[in-house]
């Protein structure tokens, strides 16, 4: 049986679009309404009182150049920064995707684990297999992620050597994953009390401002 995890098919998902392509399909998409609202008021603004129609038409296409270059120029600008800053934004996107795995496959990791080990004879194996699952474990925490690795490794030693070895030293095997499954059990608790610990100092810090900040609530009569 080989050790290493079963090798997930990659999903097939569009990639996302790049952001210089939003920012520039943004100026496209509003050039015509703030072309319009923009000439429309830097004439009416700057052309002398009583002007005809005409006189404020040319100026409305003499003002057109201007926003034309202006525009253009602002669009071009803003789409070079998008793109300069794509790096940034798709490390940003990486990483956070990155945890989301990390976090996926040491869920996975223990689910596996834990159904391969109940193939292991004994009691003393099935108390620790129920135990070690009824424990709450934070994939999003790396410590986590790792002891998950370590029971992974663990439960695929184990039940190999088992399929392998003979009646005569079967005892053996299930001593070793016996003792192997409880120093997993025991750092689980570890880990668990402290987080245990950290929510309590939390809970009790909150407690402290929310008191220092109101103070007795007067609908309580005190």
């Amino acid at each position: 049986m080989s050790n290493s995890l079963p090798v997930r098919p990659p999903l097939h998902r569009k990639p996302p679009i790049r952001a210089w392509r939003i920012v520039g399909g943004a100026f496209l998409h509003f050039a015509v309404p703030v072309y319009v609202v923009t000439v429309a008021l830097v004439t009416l603004f700057t052309a002398p009182a009583g002007a005809a129609i005409g006189a404020l038409a040319r100026s409305a296409i003499g003002y057109s150049g201007w926003f034309l270059a202006g525009y253009g120029a602002l669009a071009v600008a803003s789409t070079l920064v998008a793109a300069a800053a794509e790096p940034l934004l798709g490390a940003r996107r990486r990483s956070a995707g990155d945890a989301d795995h990390l976090a996926t496959d040491s869920r996975l990791r223990v689910t596996q684990a834990l159904a391969e080990a109940r193939t292991l004879p004994g009691t003393d194996i099935a108390r620790l297999i129920d135990s070690i699952g009824a424990r709450s474990w934070d994939h999003d925490d790396s410590r986590f992620q790792a002891l998950s690795g370590d029971l992974r490794q663990v439960v695929a030693a184990m039940t190999a050597a088992n399929a392998t070895a003979s009646v005569k030293s079967r005892p053996e095997i299930v001593e070793l994953a016996v003792r192997s499954l409880q120093r997993i059990h025991t750092a689980l608790n570890e880990l668990g009390d402290e987080r245990s610990r950290l929510d309590h100092g939390d809970a009790q810090a909150v407690a402290h401002y929310v008191e220092n900040r109101y103070g007795p609530s007067d609908f309580t009569g005190s």
